[in-house]
Protein backbone atom coordinates (compact mmCIF):
# COMPACT_ATOMS: atom_id res chain seq x y z
CA UNK A 1 0.00 0.00 0.00
CA UNK A 2 3.17 2.28 -0.05
CA UNK A 3 2.63 5.89 -1.91
CA UNK A 4 -1.56 5.48 -1.65
CA UNK A 5 -1.56 8.82 0.08
CA UNK A 6 0.34 11.05 -2.03
CA UNK A 7 0.12 10.62 -5.70
CA UNK A 8 -1.96 13.58 -6.69
CA UNK A 9 -4.07 16.41 -4.02
CA UNK A 10 -6.94 14.76 -5.89
CA UNK A 11 -6.36 11.41 -4.40
CA UNK A 12 -5.48 12.81 -1.20
CA UNK A 13 -9.18 14.54 -0.91
CA UNK A 14 -10.54 11.12 -2.03
CA UNK A 15 -8.47 9.27 0.60
CA UNK A 16 -9.73 11.89 3.56
CA UNK A 17 -13.08 10.76 3.61
CA UNK A 18 -13.36 8.23 5.70
CA UNK A 19 -10.06 -11.44 25.91
CA UNK A 20 -8.88 -11.08 29.22
CA UNK A 21 -9.95 -7.46 28.08
CA UNK A 22 -12.36 -9.22 25.91
CA UNK A 23 -13.95 -11.56 28.84
CA UNK A 24 -14.48 -7.65 31.08
CA UNK A 25 -16.47 -6.12 28.22
CA UNK A 26 -18.17 -9.47 26.52
CA UNK A 27 -19.10 -11.73 28.82
CA UNK A 28 -21.65 -9.65 30.72
CA UNK A 29 -23.26 -7.81 28.36
CA UNK A 30 -26.29 -8.91 28.38
CA UNK A 31 -26.07 -11.06 24.70
CA UNK A 32 -28.03 -14.12 25.16
CA UNK A 33 -31.02 -15.01 23.09
CA UNK A 34 -30.35 -12.33 20.45
CA UNK A 35 -29.79 -13.40 16.62
CA UNK A 36 -26.51 -12.71 14.62
CA UNK A 37 -26.49 -8.74 14.06
CA UNK A 38 -24.90 -9.81 10.67
CA UNK A 39 -24.96 -12.87 7.91
CA UNK A 40 -22.62 -15.94 7.95
CA UNK A 41 -20.94 -14.97 4.42
CA UNK A 42 -17.35 -13.46 3.90
CA UNK A 43 -17.16 -9.93 3.33
CA UNK A 44 -12.99 -9.82 3.02
CA UNK A 45 -10.59 -10.93 0.17
CA UNK A 46 -6.73 -10.65 0.02
CA UNK A 47 -5.89 -8.39 -2.57
CA UNK A 48 -3.06 -5.70 -3.63
CA UNK A 49 -5.61 -4.18 -5.59
CA UNK A 50 -5.11 0.18 -5.04
CA UNK A 51 -8.94 0.12 -6.43
CA UNK A 52 -10.29 -1.94 -3.43
CA UNK A 53 -8.58 -1.55 -0.42
CA UNK A 54 -9.12 0.75 2.35
CA UNK A 55 -8.06 4.63 1.17
CA UNK A 56 -7.61 5.61 4.99
CA UNK A 57 -4.84 3.30 6.65
CA UNK A 58 -1.64 3.86 8.55
CA UNK A 59 -0.47 0.46 9.74
CA UNK A 60 2.66 0.57 7.57
CA UNK A 61 5.77 2.77 8.27
CA UNK A 62 5.55 3.66 4.82
CA UNK A 63 1.80 4.94 4.96
CA UNK A 64 2.79 6.80 8.12
CA UNK A 65 5.29 8.66 6.62
CA UNK A 66 3.05 9.94 3.63
CA UNK A 67 0.69 11.07 6.23
CA UNK A 68 3.81 13.00 8.33
CA UNK A 69 4.97 14.35 4.70
CA UNK A 70 0.86 16.39 4.46
CA UNK A 71 1.15 17.55 7.25
CA UNK A 72 4.40 19.49 5.97
CA UNK A 73 2.67 20.06 2.62
CA UNK A 74 -0.37 21.53 4.77
CA UNK A 75 1.76 23.60 7.09
CA UNK A 76 3.96 25.04 4.41
CA UNK A 77 0.90 25.86 2.85
CA UNK A 78 -0.87 27.93 5.37
CA UNK A 79 1.88 28.94 7.75
CA UNK A 80 -0.53 32.16 8.71
CA UNK A 81 -4.12 30.80 9.14
CA UNK A 82 -4.04 26.88 10.68
CA UNK A 83 -7.23 24.90 10.73
CA UNK A 84 -9.48 25.30 13.49
CA UNK A 85 -8.94 22.43 16.12
CA UNK A 86 -10.94 19.58 16.21
CA UNK A 87 -11.08 18.77 19.63
CA UNK A 88 -11.96 14.88 20.06
CA UNK A 89 -12.22 13.12 23.81
CA UNK A 90 -10.49 10.14 25.03
CA UNK A 91 -12.15 8.64 27.47
CA UNK A 92 -10.85 6.08 29.31
CA UNK A 93 -9.89 4.95 33.13
CA UNK A 94 -6.77 7.05 34.67
CA UNK A 95 -7.25 6.23 38.01
CA UNK A 96 -9.34 3.78 40.30
CA UNK A 97 -9.17 -0.18 39.83
CA UNK A 98 -8.47 -0.27 35.95
CA UNK A 99 -6.09 2.43 36.15
CA UNK A 100 -3.34 0.76 35.13
CA UNK A 101 -5.25 -0.35 31.81
CA UNK A 102 -6.30 2.71 31.29
CA UNK A 103 -2.81 4.14 31.38
CA UNK A 104 -1.27 1.94 28.89
CA UNK A 105 -4.29 2.32 26.34
CA UNK A 106 -3.47 6.24 26.73
CA UNK A 107 0.05 5.83 25.63
CA UNK A 108 -0.91 3.84 22.71
CA UNK A 109 -3.17 7.15 21.93
CA UNK A 110 -0.31 9.21 22.42
CA UNK A 111 1.42 7.01 19.91
CA UNK A 112 -0.67 7.53 17.14
CA UNK A 113 -0.98 11.09 18.24
CA UNK A 114 3.16 11.59 17.37
CA UNK A 115 2.95 8.94 14.62
CA UNK A 116 -0.38 10.66 12.35
CA UNK A 117 -1.31 13.58 14.41
CA UNK A 118 -1.54 17.32 12.93
CA UNK A 119 -1.71 20.72 14.09
CA UNK A 120 -5.51 20.94 13.75
CA UNK A 121 -5.79 18.26 15.46
CA UNK A 122 -6.22 18.10 20.00
CA UNK A 123 -6.58 14.62 21.75
CA UNK A 124 -7.94 15.53 24.85
CA UNK A 125 -7.80 12.55 27.71
CA UNK A 126 -10.80 12.47 29.99
CA UNK A 127 -10.36 9.73 32.93
CA UNK A 128 -13.54 7.64 33.94
CA UNK A 129 -12.37 6.64 37.39
CA UNK A 130 -13.07 3.46 36.57
CA UNK A 131 -16.93 4.19 37.23
CA UNK A 132 -19.86 4.43 35.23
CA UNK A 133 -20.34 7.81 37.39
CA UNK A 134 -16.71 8.89 36.26
CA UNK A 135 -17.52 8.07 32.48
CA UNK A 136 -20.61 9.93 32.67
CA UNK A 137 -18.78 13.01 34.09
CA UNK A 138 -16.28 12.31 31.47
CA UNK A 139 -18.41 12.67 28.88
CA UNK A 140 -20.37 15.64 30.13
CA UNK A 141 -17.01 17.49 30.27
CA UNK A 142 -16.58 16.75 26.91
CA UNK A 143 -19.82 17.60 25.84
CA UNK A 144 -19.24 21.15 27.68
CA UNK A 145 -16.01 21.71 25.87
CA UNK A 146 -18.23 21.05 22.69
CA UNK A 147 -15.74 17.64 21.85
CA UNK A 148 -16.45 16.46 18.34
CA UNK A 149 -15.63 12.78 18.86
CA UNK A 150 -15.69 10.42 22.25
CA UNK A 151 -13.16 7.58 21.93
CA UNK A 152 -13.64 4.98 24.48
CA UNK A 153 -14.92 4.20 27.02
CA UNK A 154 -13.81 0.69 27.98
CA UNK A 155 -16.25 -1.01 29.88
CA UNK A 156 -19.98 -1.85 29.09
CA UNK A 157 -21.15 -0.29 32.41
CA UNK A 158 -19.58 2.36 31.28
CA UNK A 159 -20.65 2.47 27.94
CA UNK A 160 -24.51 2.41 29.47
CA UNK A 161 -23.56 5.75 31.21
CA UNK A 162 -21.65 7.65 28.54
CA UNK A 163 -23.85 7.10 25.30
CA UNK A 164 -27.22 9.30 26.44
CA UNK A 165 -25.05 12.12 27.51
CA UNK A 166 -23.16 11.66 23.75
CA UNK A 167 -26.49 11.23 21.90
CA UNK A 168 -28.35 14.50 24.11
CA UNK A 169 -24.97 16.17 22.33
CA UNK A 170 -24.94 14.85 19.24
CA UNK A 171 -21.11 13.44 19.85
CA UNK A 172 -20.77 10.36 17.69
CA UNK A 173 -18.31 7.71 20.05
CA UNK A 174 -16.27 5.17 18.87
CA UNK A 175 -16.19 3.23 22.04
CA UNK A 176 -13.68 -0.06 23.32
CA UNK A 177 -16.03 -2.03 24.42
CA UNK A 178 -17.72 -5.32 22.50
CA UNK A 179 -20.78 -5.03 24.52
CA UNK A 180 -22.74 -5.04 20.87
CA UNK A 181 -26.35 -4.13 22.35
CA UNK A 182 -25.08 -0.93 22.70
CA UNK A 183 -24.30 -0.10 18.88
CA UNK A 184 -26.37 2.46 16.93
CA UNK A 185 -27.34 6.07 16.93
CA UNK A 186 -23.83 7.07 16.14
CA UNK A 187 -22.54 4.71 19.00
CA UNK A 188 -19.67 2.45 17.13
CA UNK A 189 -18.30 -0.74 19.07
CA UNK A 190 -14.67 -1.27 17.89
CA UNK A 191 -13.96 -3.84 20.21
CA UNK A 192 -13.00 -7.71 19.32
CA UNK A 193 -16.46 -9.10 18.93
CA UNK A 194 -16.81 -13.48 18.63
CA UNK A 195 -19.25 -13.41 15.63
CA UNK A 196 -16.84 -13.07 13.31
CA UNK A 197 -13.81 -14.88 15.31
CA UNK A 198 -16.61 -17.61 15.44
CA UNK A 199 -17.35 -17.67 12.08
CA UNK A 200 -14.38 -17.14 10.39
CA UNK A 201 -12.38 -20.31 12.47
CA UNK A 202 -15.06 -22.76 11.83
CA UNK A 203 -15.56 -22.27 8.26
CA UNK A 204 -12.17 -21.92 7.73
CA UNK A 205 -12.06 -25.86 9.75
CA UNK A 206 -14.94 -27.20 7.95
CA UNK A 207 -13.37 -26.51 4.81
CA UNK A 208 -10.11 -28.27 5.74
CA UNK A 209 -12.29 -31.70 6.27
CA UNK A 210 -13.59 -30.94 10.40
CA UNK A 211 -16.63 -30.67 9.48
CA UNK A 212 -18.17 -32.62 12.94
CA UNK A 213 -17.61 -30.04 15.30
CA UNK A 214 -18.60 -30.36 18.82
CA UNK A 215 -18.67 -27.67 21.51
CA UNK A 216 -18.09 -27.97 25.23
CA UNK A 217 -18.48 -24.64 27.22
CA UNK A 218 -19.69 -22.65 30.40
CA UNK A 219 -23.02 -21.47 30.62
CA UNK A 220 -22.58 -17.91 30.08
CA UNK A 221 -23.85 -15.09 27.83
CA UNK A 222 -20.67 -14.88 25.62
CA UNK A 223 -20.75 -18.79 24.90
CA UNK A 224 -24.39 -18.49 24.32
CA UNK A 225 -23.31 -16.37 21.35
CA UNK A 226 -20.88 -18.17 20.51
CA UNK A 227 -23.37 -21.35 19.84
CA UNK A 228 -25.65 -18.78 18.94
CA UNK A 229 -23.18 -17.62 16.09
CA UNK A 230 -22.26 -21.41 14.94
CA UNK A 231 -25.79 -22.60 14.06
CA UNK A 232 -25.97 -19.54 11.79
CA UNK A 233 -22.87 -20.03 10.05
CA UNK A 234 -23.80 -23.49 8.38
CA UNK A 235 -21.38 -25.89 9.97
CA UNK A 236 -21.85 -29.04 11.34
CA UNK A 237 -22.32 -28.93 14.89
CA UNK A 238 -22.86 -32.63 16.14
CA UNK A 239 -22.84 -32.47 20.25
CA UNK A 240 -22.34 -29.51 22.44
CA UNK A 241 -22.04 -29.71 26.19
CA UNK A 242 -23.07 -27.00 28.96
CA UNK A 243 -21.28 -26.66 32.69
CA UNK A 244 -21.60 -24.16 35.46
CA UNK A 245 -19.05 -21.47 35.36
CA UNK A 246 -18.72 -22.27 38.99
CA UNK A 247 -18.50 -25.80 38.82
CA UNK A 248 -15.45 -26.79 40.97
CA UNK A 249 -14.66 -30.31 39.45
CA UNK A 250 -15.60 -30.98 35.85
CA UNK A 251 -14.00 -34.77 35.82
CA UNK A 252 -17.91 -36.63 35.48
CA UNK A 253 -19.38 -33.59 32.95
CA UNK A 254 -16.37 -34.43 30.79
CA UNK A 255 -16.01 -38.19 30.99
CA UNK A 256 -19.81 -37.90 29.97
CA UNK A 257 -19.34 -35.92 27.14
CA UNK A 258 -16.67 -37.75 25.68
CA UNK A 259 -18.48 -40.93 26.49
CA UNK A 260 -21.78 -39.97 25.40
CA UNK A 261 -19.73 -38.50 22.00
CA UNK A 262 -18.61 -42.10 21.45
CA UNK A 263 -21.77 -43.86 21.88
CA UNK A 264 -23.37 -41.11 19.50
CA UNK A 265 -20.53 -41.80 16.79
CA UNK A 266 -20.61 -45.78 17.20
CA UNK A 267 -17.51 -46.51 19.16
CA UNK A 268 -15.78 -43.53 17.76
CA UNK A 269 -16.20 -39.61 18.21
CA UNK A 270 -18.96 -38.00 16.60
CA UNK A 271 -16.77 -34.86 15.93
CA UNK A 272 -13.59 -34.61 14.95
CA UNK A 273 -13.12 -30.93 15.87
CA UNK A 274 -14.04 -29.36 19.33
CA UNK A 275 -14.56 -25.78 20.51
CA UNK A 276 -13.78 -24.63 23.37
CA UNK A 277 -14.63 -20.86 24.20
CA UNK A 278 -12.74 -20.25 27.10
CA UNK A 279 -9.14 -19.13 27.88
CA UNK A 280 -6.36 -18.39 30.18
CA UNK A 281 -6.15 -20.65 33.23
CA UNK A 282 -9.96 -21.91 32.52
CA UNK A 283 -8.68 -23.33 29.07
CA UNK A 284 -5.12 -24.83 30.99
CA UNK A 285 -7.58 -26.69 33.58
CA UNK A 286 -10.22 -28.25 30.93
CA UNK A 287 -7.65 -29.17 28.83
CA UNK A 288 -6.60 -31.62 31.60
CA UNK A 289 -9.80 -32.39 32.52
CA UNK A 290 -10.03 -33.76 28.43
CA UNK A 291 -6.63 -35.00 28.83
CA UNK A 292 -7.58 -37.86 31.08
CA UNK A 293 -10.59 -38.86 28.55
CA UNK A 294 -8.02 -39.26 25.53
CA UNK A 295 -8.80 -35.91 23.92
CA UNK A 296 -5.81 -34.01 22.91
CA UNK A 297 -4.20 -32.42 20.11
CA UNK A 298 -3.48 -35.03 17.53
CA UNK A 299 -7.27 -36.97 18.23
CA UNK A 300 -9.52 -33.32 17.40
CA UNK A 301 -8.89 -30.00 16.14
CA UNK A 302 -9.16 -27.99 18.76
CA UNK A 303 -11.20 -24.79 17.93
CA UNK A 304 -11.19 -21.17 20.24
CA UNK A 305 -12.47 -18.09 19.85
CA UNK A 306 -10.52 -14.36 19.94
CA UNK A 307 -9.73 -15.54 23.77
CA UNK A 308 -7.07 -17.84 22.82
CA UNK A 309 -5.73 -14.28 21.18
CA UNK A 310 -3.00 -14.94 24.32
CA UNK A 311 0.73 -14.95 24.16
CA UNK A 312 0.51 -17.48 27.44
CA UNK A 313 -1.34 -20.40 25.54
CA UNK A 314 1.94 -20.54 23.28
CA UNK A 315 3.85 -22.21 26.54
CA UNK A 316 0.84 -25.09 26.73
CA UNK A 317 1.20 -28.52 24.50
CA UNK A 318 -2.13 -29.27 25.62
CA UNK A 319 -3.60 -26.92 22.73
CA UNK A 320 -0.67 -27.46 20.21
CA UNK A 321 -2.10 -27.09 16.86
CA UNK A 322 -5.64 -25.44 18.00
CA UNK A 323 -6.52 -23.15 15.44
CA UNK A 324 -8.38 -19.47 16.33
CA UNK A 325 -9.40 -16.72 14.46
CA UNK A 326 -7.95 -12.89 15.27
CA UNK A 327 -5.92 -9.79 13.91
CA UNK A 328 -2.92 -10.70 12.33
CA UNK A 329 0.04 -10.41 14.81
CA UNK A 330 2.52 -9.48 12.23
CA UNK A 331 0.81 -6.24 11.90
CA UNK A 332 0.91 -5.70 15.47
CA UNK A 333 4.30 -6.42 15.94
CA UNK A 334 6.59 -2.94 15.11
CA UNK A 335 3.88 -1.59 17.49
CA UNK A 336 4.39 -3.47 20.16
CA UNK A 337 8.12 -3.26 19.74
CA UNK A 338 7.67 0.66 19.46
CA UNK A 339 5.71 0.46 22.18
CA UNK A 340 8.41 -1.31 24.18
CA UNK A 341 11.17 0.51 23.28
CA UNK A 342 9.15 4.22 24.84
CA UNK A 343 7.75 2.93 27.85
CA UNK A 344 9.95 -0.01 28.64
CA UNK A 345 6.79 -2.86 28.82
CA UNK A 346 4.68 -4.85 26.45
CA UNK A 347 1.20 -3.34 26.16
CA UNK A 348 -1.73 -4.82 26.83
CA UNK A 349 -4.23 -6.12 24.09
CA UNK A 350 -6.77 -3.08 24.00
CA UNK A 351 -3.61 -1.14 23.65
CA UNK A 352 -4.08 -1.97 19.76
CA UNK A 353 -7.64 -0.36 19.96
CA UNK A 354 -6.59 2.98 21.60
CA UNK A 355 -4.35 3.39 18.97
CA UNK A 356 -5.89 2.80 15.97
CA UNK A 357 -9.17 4.74 17.25
CA UNK A 358 -6.83 7.53 17.65
CA UNK A 359 -5.05 7.31 14.51
CA UNK A 360 -8.43 7.18 12.85
CA UNK A 361 -9.76 9.98 14.30
CA UNK A 362 -6.67 12.17 13.69
CA UNK A 363 -6.41 11.30 10.35
CA UNK A 364 -10.24 12.16 9.92
CA UNK A 365 -9.49 15.45 11.07
CA UNK A 366 -7.55 16.66 8.67
CA UNK A 367 -9.67 18.37 5.89
CA UNK A 368 -12.73 17.35 8.04
CA UNK A 369 -15.77 19.69 6.77
CA UNK A 370 -16.62 21.82 9.79
CA UNK A 371 -19.81 20.05 11.06
CA UNK A 372 -19.29 16.91 9.00
CA UNK A 373 -15.95 15.31 10.42
CA UNK A 374 -16.55 12.59 12.20
CA UNK A 375 -20.43 12.28 10.52
CA UNK A 376 -22.02 8.84 9.84
CA UNK A 377 -21.19 8.59 6.20
CA UNK A 378 -17.79 9.29 6.58
CA UNK A 379 -17.24 6.71 9.80
CA UNK A 380 -19.12 3.87 7.77
CA UNK A 381 -16.82 4.29 4.72
CA UNK A 382 -17.52 0.88 3.30
CA UNK A 383 -14.30 -0.19 2.06
CA UNK A 384 -13.18 0.58 5.88
CA UNK A 385 -9.73 1.74 7.21
CA UNK A 386 -6.38 -0.11 7.33
CA UNK A 387 -5.21 0.02 11.28
CA UNK A 388 -2.13 -2.21 13.21
CA UNK A 389 -5.45 -4.80 13.67
CA UNK A 390 -5.79 -5.11 10.09
CA UNK A 391 -8.91 -4.14 8.19
CA UNK A 392 -11.74 -2.64 9.86
CA UNK A 393 -14.86 -0.90 9.19
CA UNK A 394 -18.12 0.35 10.75
CA UNK A 395 -21.52 -0.35 10.11
CA UNK A 396 -24.81 1.97 9.56
CA UNK A 397 -25.93 -0.11 12.73
CA UNK A 398 -22.46 0.39 14.93
CA UNK A 399 -21.18 -2.43 14.78
CA UNK A 400 -17.56 -3.50 13.81
CA UNK A 401 -16.54 -5.96 10.97
CA UNK A 402 -12.62 -6.84 10.79
CA UNK A 403 -10.39 -9.17 8.36
CA UNK A 404 -9.43 -11.75 10.54
CA UNK A 405 -6.78 -14.38 9.85
CA UNK A 406 -6.77 -18.21 11.24
CA UNK A 407 -3.72 -18.61 13.90
CA UNK A 408 -2.51 -22.04 15.05
CA UNK A 409 -0.91 -22.17 18.38
CA UNK A 410 2.53 -23.48 18.15
CA UNK A 411 5.51 -24.14 20.49
CA UNK A 412 6.55 -20.24 21.69
CA UNK A 413 3.91 -18.51 18.82
CA UNK A 414 1.18 -18.33 17.47
CA UNK A 415 1.45 -19.35 13.41
CA UNK A 416 -0.89 -17.80 10.51
CA UNK A 417 -2.57 -20.82 8.86
CA UNK A 418 -5.11 -18.52 6.47
CA UNK A 419 -4.34 -14.98 5.89
CA UNK A 420 -6.55 -11.74 7.01
CA UNK A 421 -8.26 -10.19 4.47
CA UNK A 422 -7.23 -6.96 2.70
CA UNK A 423 -9.41 -5.55 1.64
CA UNK A 424 -14.00 -5.88 1.71
CA UNK A 425 -15.78 -6.83 -0.86
CA UNK A 426 -19.14 -6.34 -0.05
CA UNK A 427 -21.02 -2.67 0.85
CA UNK A 428 -21.15 -1.98 4.96
CA UNK A 429 -24.78 -2.00 5.66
Amino acid sequence: MTGLYAKTKASVQFFLFACCALVLTGCGGGMSGMSMPWGHENTGVVTNDQNALPNIGWQTKDQRQDLTAQNKEVAAAQPAAPAEKVRVALLLPLSGKSGELGQSMLKAAQMALFDVGSANYELVPRDTKSTPDGAAAAAQAAAADHDQLILGPVFAEDLKAVKPVASSANIPVISFSTDWKQAGSDTYIMGFLPFAQVTRVAQFAQSRGFDHIGVFAPSTEYCDVVLSTLQRTGVNVVKIGRYSPQQPDLSDIVADFVNTAKQQGGGQLAFNALMLPVGGESLHSLMSVFDIQGIKPGTVKLLGTGLWDDPGLTRNPAVFGGWFAAPDPALRKEFEKRYAENYGGAPPRLASLAYDATALSAVLARTGQPGHTYARDVLTNARGFAGIDGVFRFRSDGLSERGLAVLEIQSGRDVVVDPAPTAFISSGT
